[in-house]
């Protein structure tokens, strides 16, 4: 039986404010190692790949490129935000077995909105601090289609909220 290519999204910097909220004392290379470090323990145990979308001070750049974990540095000129989408955007057919992993609303509701699973960071902090792994997946896995047990996902009857989120969305690209 073939195996399932799964692959999670992350907004790097929105999870390390998850697992490291008072970052102030600390350099921020030594707390994106220490993710790093936390993200290959999740790599072992799941078998799935890893996006990380840190915002860019400079020229972009890529690490290891094809591997289960994959480490990216937007350009001064594309926030994280923005990479997320467009790669989103990019995948067609493979955006169902995508989690979009992040605690940005417009950002899941938009990811959501092409097909995509998401999760928010908090709960993929969880996920990967142990204990919670084997309900996680089985949770965010690729089978599913929401984040949350009971959270419609691109069926079904929208409530007055998520309409209003929708018209946001829509009228950012269309005023």
């Amino acid at each position: 039986m073939k195996k399932v290519w799964h692959e999670y999204v992350i907004d790097g910097y929105n999870l390390l404010n998850c697992l490291f909220p008072s970052t102030g004392k600390r350099p921020l290379e030594k707390l994106r190692h220490e993710l790093e470090k936390k993200l290959k323990a999740f790599l072992r145990a799941s078998g799935s790949h890893l996006t990380v979308v840190y915002d860019g001070k400079g020229r972009f750049r890529e690490q290891a490129s094809g591997a289960p974990l994959h480490i990216v540095f937007t350009p001064t000129s594309k926030s994280a935000d923005e990479w997320i989408v467009d790669y989103v955007k990019s995948l067609n057919t493979k955006i169902k077995l995508v989690t979009i992993v992040s605690s940005d609303n417009e950002l899941r509701t938009c990811a959501s909105a092409f097909g995509a699973r998401n999760m928010k960071s908090e709960e993929f902090a969880e996920l990967i601090n142990g204990g919670q792994l084997a309900a996680g997946l089985q949770r965010n896995g690729p089978d599913s289609r929401s984040r949350v047990p009971g959270e419609k996902s691109g069926c079904g009857e929208l409530c007055e909220k998520e309409i209003e989120r929708w018209k946001k969305l829509f009228q950012k690209g269309g005023s």
